[in-house]
């Protein structure tokens, strides 16, 4: 079985009831994190996911709320005594992630995240489209944070991420007729998001990456008014579909 789950959807903003930026794509039982903000090692335990089972990590781009849990993910694969990784981990991202890492490892030493036993492997994606394994991604730039953008295909239907995102081109054309598409909802206002549904005519849009509260059936009541055809939904942590 394969799915899609929210772990997050806040922001920098410390809250309660929700965690930073991070979404779990369990593809054949294979689980592959999309950002992994404040309070996602702890969000991976809750679906039944522990850290040393994780082996690909995907970073839309660096901003503290989406890269700040890799911290407790590398340590606790270094010196947790009851689940020490012993398989690699491969981290993906955009120019940049090497010098990331390679600055995490010189500040706190190799050995606070890496063992004999196992590799940090490091994979800066220049080009938009990238593989792992057999799955197979398109990693699209939104300006102007940045930010990278997932999509991909699985069995007939196509899936889209924004991450950090504002109202462009690129983020319709990312969104463009997907199948379910999780938005970043915090920097775009109401307006932007109901013109971004019409544009996009994807057929199921999650509201994410929360920094305000969202009245989700006005948004879906002024979408539908304007000729929208599919579902708006405000996401929350823990969310999940079945891909």
């Amino acid at each position: 079985m394969s799915s899609m789950t929210l772990l997050g959807t806040g922001t920098c903003q410390i809250e309660y009831e929700r965690r930073a930026s991070s979404v779990l794509l369990e593809l054949d039982q294979t689980p592959i994190l999309f950002d992994c903000g404040h309070g996602i090692a702890q969000r991976l335990l809750e679906v039944g996911v522990r850290h040393h089972q994780l082996s690909h990590i995907i970073l839309s781009h660096f901003h503290p709320d989406h890269v700040s849990d890799l911290i407790p993910i590398l340590q606790a694969g270094a010196w947790s005594q009851r689940d020490p990784r012993g398989s690699d981990l491969h981290i993906y991202g955009p120019a940049g992630v090497q010098r990331l890492i390679d600055g995490l490892m010189q500040l706190f030493g190799p050995r606070s995240f890496q063992q004999p036993g196992y590799q940090v492997l490091v994979h800066e994606i220049t080009t938009e489209r990238f593989s792992i394994g057999n799955y197979h991604f398109e990693f699209l730039s939104l300006p102007p944070a940045g930010n990278h953008g997932l999509r991909f295909q699985w069995g007939n239907k196509t899936y889209a991420i924004t991450g950090d995102s504002h109202f462009h081109a690129q983020e319709i054309d990312l969104l463009k007729n997907s199948d379910l598409a999780i938005i970043d909802a915090g920097h775009i206002s109401d307006a932007e998001i109901v013109e971004l549904a019409v544009a996009t005519q994807a057929r199921h849009i999650i509201c994410s990456h929360l920094y305000r509260t969202l009245d989700g059936p006005q948004l879906q009541h002024e979408a539908r008014q304007r000729g929208y055809n599919g579902t708006l939904q405000v996401g929350y942590d823990l969310l999940s579909f079945t891909l």
